[in-house]
């Protein structure tokens, strides 16, 4: 994980202030390595988001699916009165 104070601290360290602004280059942001998690923790970072992404647009085409539906009540209420039905 990546250790906030020390990034603070690299980036205190390399920026230059003028009046209340604190100026950094470019070339130290590129600089700084952001420390990354084992590639099989990344893969399982990976698959827990693909899951929660798969359960979005379940629950997304549920919702349209819903709406849809609601849409064409008023159409189908109608339909059943003139024909008898209410």
């Amino acid at each position: 994980t990546i250790n906030l104070k020390n990034a603070k601290q690299y980036f205190y360290e390399m920026s230059s202030n003028t009046t209340n602004i604190s100026n950094l280059k470019v070339s130290d942001l590129l600089d700084y390595e952001i420390p990354l998690p084992p590639l099989a923790e990344q893969q399982s970072i990976l698959s827990a988001l693909q899951q929660q992404m798969a359960t979005a647009d379940r629950a997304k085409q549920a919702a349209d699916d819903a709406l849809n539906r609601l849409r064409e009540l008023p159409g189908a209420l109608l339909r059943r009165a003139f024909d008898g039905e209410v």
